[in-house]
């Protein structure tokens, strides 16, 4: 009787850190995205009308930090003011390799006078 109960608290206490360490890397992977979309952001928005980086209307690109596979999306729309939209996309580690979307932003950019 005592080892049943014993048993059930240690599943219930197994369960709790399981939970939590789960939403650890869920909380780590959204802080990474955060920091990797702000970046291209301000990367973007610091670049003149007339750079190169305005030409790529659609770009990817992937990063590895801390072991985690990233992907950087961004889709420029041409125009005055121009829509800039940049996700960022984990792979999952599970067999199906897909990608989870984490963060997207939308903005409009226009040159500066």
């Amino acid at each position: 009787m005592t080892a049943g109960i014993l048993l059930c608290g240690l599943v219930a206490v197994a369960s709790v850190f399981s939970f939590a360490v789960r939403t650890n890397s869920a909380n780590r992977q959204v802080a990474v995205a955060t920091t990797l979309l702000s970046d291209k952001m301000e990367e973007l928005r610091s670049a003149p009308f007339t750079d190169p980086v305005w030409m790529n209307a659609i770009g990817s690109e992937t990063l590895v930090i801390a072991g985690e596979r990233y992907v950087r999306a961004w889709q420029i729309k041409s125009g005055t003011p121009r829509t800039v939209t940049v996700i960022i996309y984990t792979q999952s580690q599970a067999l199906t390799r897909r990608q989870s979307e984490l963060i997207r932003a939308t903005t409009l950019v226009s040159p500066s006078f």
